[in-house]
């Protein structure tokens, strides 16, 4: 039993060291969400502050005005595009430890239910050191009467 305690140990820990990982891969995925979420939202304030200025008068003014607000929609939609893949990895990161936390809890209850077992067994071995003590002290005390 010793050995098979031993190796569902050494499994716990791989499991817990997947799950540390996976928390950090959360973390990881978070942060680079909510940055995504910053600069979108920064990249849409900058378009609505140029877009509320007034339009040029001459052509050249205007095309070039109008090339500008292109660029800043462009990259309002590409902000926006990275926020939304950032927040799919965070709750892809999230599904991951999730289904490592899952693991891990099961291993763990294994784990406890084997330590159960061995607790039993070690409980049984002295009650029947006990008894056996008991049953040769009570046949030395018959002797001796």
């Amino acid at each position: 039993m010793s050995a098979r305690r031993d190796r569902l140990r050494v499994v716990l820990r791989v499991r817990q060291i997947q799950e540390e990982r996976r928390q950090a891969d959360l973390a990881r995925a978070s942060a680079t969400a909510a940055e995504a979420a910053g600069l979108s939202t920064a990249a849409r304030r900058r378009y609505e502050e140029c877009s509320d200025r007034t339009p040029a008068n001459d052509p050249a003014s205007f095309v070039g005005a109008r090339t500008l607000a292109v660029a800043r929609a462009a990259h309002v939609a590409q902000a926006a595009t990275q926020h939304a893949l950032a927040v799919g990895e965070s709750d892809r990161a999230r599904a991951l430890l999730t289904e490592a936390m899952t693991r891990t809890q099961g291993l763990e209850r294994l784990v406890q239910r084997a330590e159960v077992v061995r607790l039993r067994e070690r409980l049984a071995a002295d009650q029947r050191a006990a008894e056996e003590s008991a049953y040769a002290s009570r046949g030395r005390a018959g002797a001796r009467a």
